[in-house]
């Protein structure tokens, strides 16, 4: 008796242990640890050890790239191992805003706050793209930003096409498969590094 009480104390000390570690949003929202803060259209929403589709709707798990066209994960360095795309999570909103030292430092931080969410696609709780690109994460780490959007990431994680184009595999011009008729091939662009999102710190200076 005494080690099954032992052992339901310790499980419940795991599980609010588990549940009180969160990351904060810049809506300043909440998901699990364990969990990416992926924006929508009105919002962020929670994805596990994910990356954030351009459709704002759906994310791919680490490892894998969206493919808004077949609605399919691909597997980064085997592109033919797919996995169906998942839904994001709501975000959890907090009960009680944060009170910020005097009102005009409260307006200028909310303005700040509007101003990032109107002109940033955020690719990860750390990194953002300007508004209109798409976040494309490279094999090797760090993300850069698709001037195409919604956008799709070439593989070597560089260049990108829009949606209905696939890289060729040279990765310097986009194609358009099973059509017949002749159209022009698009180019396939570089990507330029995500930027790092500011911190209220960095905002002051």
């Amino acid at each position: 008796m005494l080690k099954i009480t032992l052992l339901c104390l310790s499980f419940g000390v795991f599980l609010w242990g588990f549940a009180s570690c969160s990351i904060t949003c810049p809506d300043v929202s909440t998901c699990p640890k364990n969990a990416t803060c992926c924006k929508d259209k009105i919002s962020f929403g929670c994805c596990p050890h994910a990356m954030c589709c351009a459709d704002l709707l759906h994310c791919c798990p680490s490892g894998y790239r969206c493919n808004l066209v077949t609605m399919k994960c691909q597997k980064l360095d085997q592109p033919w191992l797919t996995i169906p795309m998942v839904k994001k999570e709501a975000a959890e909103k907090p009960n009680t805003p944060e009170l910020s030292g005097t009102p005009l430092q409260e307006l200028k931080e909310s303005r700040v706050t509007d101003q990032i969410k109107k002109t940033m696609v955020y690719c990860d709780s750390y990194t953002y793209c300007p508004d209109g690109t798409t976040c494309c994460r490279h094999p090797k780490g760090g993300w850069f930003c698709c001037p195409y959007s919604p956008g799709k990431c070439c593989l070597d994680g560089y260049h990108c096409c829009p949606i209905g184009f696939d890289c060729d595999h040279t990765y310097t011009h986009c194609v358009r498969e099973k059509l017949t008729y002749p159209f022009l091939r698009k180019p396939a662009v570089p990507s330029a590094p995500a930027s790092l999102i500011p911190t209220s710190e960095e905002d002051d200076n």
